[in-house]
């Protein structure tokens, strides 16, 4: 059975500048800015939250379905889904590039972005994959419309869905929010998104369990917790040497896909997904790390003193 994958592909664009912000934005012309930053590499990297997951979750031996848009320059990134193996739904759009992310480092880690959504904005035109049996799906950040449309075609296909709120978070107000934490079967934020759900809605963590839903909180490297009807779990993140956590929260997401797809209790699918990040934390960008299943099934039983079938 496969998982079905809504939400952005996006290309990011890393470039680093060797000086420090600072230096050069004048406190006394915050309302005039106009700086241009040299800078001394440009790294260009696969992202977007559906293919970062999906990423993850084909490197465990699941079955994704990416569900997106991509606009003219898009097609370098389904050469990659093909080559991964990773089964696809995509809207092409010739009329616009694909989203984009343009972030700048300076040497402190300081950084300055910027977010085109490009064809995004148009995925709802996405065919919905009927052709496939779908066991279950992710519902992440992509386009406000595309991210309503899904709802309904999985509402209505009687598909469970986990709600991935991201940066929608800030997009949607709280009544939308609502919509979208009752149909769905699961929830998943950081501790961040989580404080941000409980602002703008009337539902705590208490309300969203009393509906007979499960919410996962990822919290960095203080690891994961799920709410359950039955109770709280909170398991550790594996610890490892971070690089870069930019995708971490993703390759967690393609860890408790694959969990709750083969039925794993909820212990082992936190471990799961916070073996996946920690393979991703450990390298630069979202998408440029790799692990045999008996690598993932080594570091899972050092970390936890447990075994796991893959």
């Amino acid at each position: 059975m496969s998982v079905l994958i809504s939400g952005s592909i996006a290309y990011d664009n890393i470039l680093s500048f060797p000086g420090r912000f600072g230096e050069h934005i004048l406190a006394e012309s915050l309302d005039h800015i106009n700086l241009t930053f040299l800078v001394s590499s440009m790294v260009k990297n696969y992202g977007g939250c559906a293919a970062n997951i999906a990423y993850s979750l084909k490197m465990l031996g699941g079955s994704p379905i990416v569900i997106g848009a991509l606009g003219k320059d898009g097609g370098e990134y389904q050469e990659r889904f093909d080559d991964l193996g990773i089964e696809t739904s995509i809207c092409r759009l010739d009329s616009t590039f694909s989203a984009q992310s343009f972030v700048i480092t300076d040497q402190t880690g300081s950084q300055i972005a910027a977010f085109s959504q490009g064809a995004m904005e148009q995925a709802q035109k996405a065919p919905f994959p009927d052709h496939r049996p779908i066991e279950l799906a992710l519902l992440g950040p992509d386009g406000l419309a595309a991210m309503v449309e899904r709802r309904r075609q999985l509402t209505e296909r009687h598909i469970p869905f986990i709600y991935d709120i991201g940066q929608s978070a800030s997009q949607f107000g709280g009544d939308e929010i609502c919509r979208f934490i009752e149909a769905a079967s699961c929830i998943a934020a950081s501790r961040y998104e989580m404080e941000l759900i409980t602002q703008k809605t009337r539902y705590k963590t208490a309300d969203i369990t009393a509906m007979g839903k499960s919410l996962v909180v990822t919290d960095g490297e203080r690891g994961s917790t799920v709410h359950t009807p039955a109770g709280e779990l909170t398991v550790p993140a594996v610890p490892v040497h971070a690089v870069d956590p930019v995708g971490a929260g993703d390759a967690f997401r393609g860890g408790i896909l694959y969990g709750l797809v083969h039925k794993f209790d909820w212990e082992t699918t936190l471990r799961l997904g916070s073996v996946m990040a920690s393979f991703k934390v450990e390298n630069q960008g979202a998408q440029n790390y790799s692990a045999t299943q008996a690598q993932i099934r080594a570091r899972f039983e050092s970390a936890y003193g447990q075994s796991v079938n893959l």
